[in-house]
């Protein structure tokens, strides 16, 4: 199963463990798994995604480029890349189902597995990653499948108005762990708003959403 990863990923580990500790659910070995390759692979893949991103648009000002970025490298979009490696069908885990999170989480830690395998070769371990995803970031920038990120035009208009931020707070999670429904408040003075989503990330994304659509109803105070 390893080999077959490999050869869709188009890079030969030297140290095997690396790649089984990336595919791996603490609920699956709780002494061998994703969760520290995963926190390194964040940064990895935002970095990789933010250098395609300047490159693709070198004159662009933060504000135009922000939004771009919460969706590419949002759990949702990290879900479309994973899809091409058929990364679920790797992922080693116990107790429950592989949702959009886990996967995510592991779309993560197998680029930081990459990098420290490879020697902690940044520039090797990037030119791996544009060879699989680039035309796939652009192509979704260009046919303008890039969704909106509400949180971000929320607090644009937040701070226009009133030079403050809006702040979430978790209210519930509900249902069984692969059916997992998160409620959360978004809050900005007196207005408040709830969302619902599969992942907390997604139920701020609706509050947000919600918020917006109450400011300009109101027309803002």
């Amino acid at each position: 199963m390893l080999r077959e990863l490999e050869e869709r990923l188009g890079y030969t580990f030297k140290d095997k463990s690396l790649l089984e500790r990336a595919i791996t659910h603490v609920s699956y070995d709780k002494q061998n798994h994703y969760e520290t390759l995963e926190f390194l692979g964040d940064s990895l893949v935002n970095f990789f995604i933010v250098d395609i991103l300047v490159e693709y648009y070198p004159k662009k000002r933060e504000s135009f480029l922000s939004p771009l970025k919460a969706y590419l490298i949002s759990e949702e979009f990290f879900n479309i890349l994973a899809e091409k490696l058929n990364l679920r069908k790797f992922i080693r885990i116990k107790r429950g189902e592989v949702n959009e999170t886990i996967i995510g989480d592991v779309f993560e830690a197998l680029w930081a597995a990459v990098y420290i395998d490879s020697g902690r070769d940044i520039n090797f371990t990037r030119e791996l990653f544009h060879k699989h995803f680039k035309e796939e970031i652009i192509k979704s920038i260009k046919e303008g499948k890039v969704k909106v990120d509400y949180k971000t035009k929320l607090q644009e208009i937040t701070q226009k108005y009133w030079k403050e931020r809006p702040s979430y707070r978790l209210i519930s999670v509900e249902g069984p762990q692969h059916e997992r429904r998160f409620i959360v408040e978004a809050s900005i003075r007196n207005y408040r708003t709830l969302g619902e989503g599969r992942t907390k990330k997604e139920a701020e994304q609706r509050a947000a959403e919600q918020m917006i659509k109450k400011l300009l109803e109101e027309k803002l105070e």
